[in-house]
């Protein structure tokens, strides 16, 4: 054995735990880099919001928009897919505007939710793939964005964080 090493290596490790505390004490929140902008325009990102409320719209329960998930589909979009998906995403909106002047001589904004959600069936029924792949796109990331927010994990789901409750103090027949 190296002594010589061994006496190094220790004395780096002491340092490294004094020196632990005031790096973990160094950052905040105010210290990290900003979130980078969503990637989609504000006008398309609207669209986006309209066409979630559509896909799960609110009722007796909240709906996808009031939980969040045009959000969270943004930051997905941002940070878990490449340029080419965000750019079909991007174009497929501003298509989605057109139909909607198009069929109906309004904004998509403007159509009442039964047209919306005609106008998407259309989207998926249809013979434009890329149309088909941004319309599945979003309403996959809503269905996991809506299940996976924490109103619909602890009001319908009964999510546990710690499944299997232990009950230590349990009286034992003999």
């Amino acid at each position: 054995m190296q002594r010589r090493k061994s006496i190094k290596n220790m004395a780096l490790l002491a340092g490294g735990l004094v020196a632990l505390p005031h790096w973990a004490k160094a950052w905040s929140l105010e210290s990290l880099p900003p979130m980078a902008l969503p990637p989609l325009p504000m006008l398309e990102g609207n669209t986006l919001a309209l066409i979630i409320e559509a896909i799960i719209p609110e009722s007796e329960t909240k709906g996808a928009k009031s939980l969040g998930v045009p959000a969270f589909i943004n930051t997905m979009l941002a940070d878990c897919y490449e340029k080419k998906v965000v750019d079909n995403v991007e174009k497929s909106l501003a298509r989605v505007e057109g139909i909607a002047q198009a069929k109906f001589q309004q904004g998509f904004a403007a159509l009442p939710l039964a047209q919306k959600q005609a106008l998407l069936l259309e989207l998926e029924k249809g013979e434009d793939k890329d149309l088909k792949d941004f319309y599945s796109l979003i309403k996959n990331l809503t269905i996991q964005g809506y299940t996976t927010s924490e109103y619909v994990q602890t009001t319908f789901l009964k999510y546990e964080m710690v499944p299997g409750h232990y009950y230590g103090c349990v009286p034992v027949k003999s």
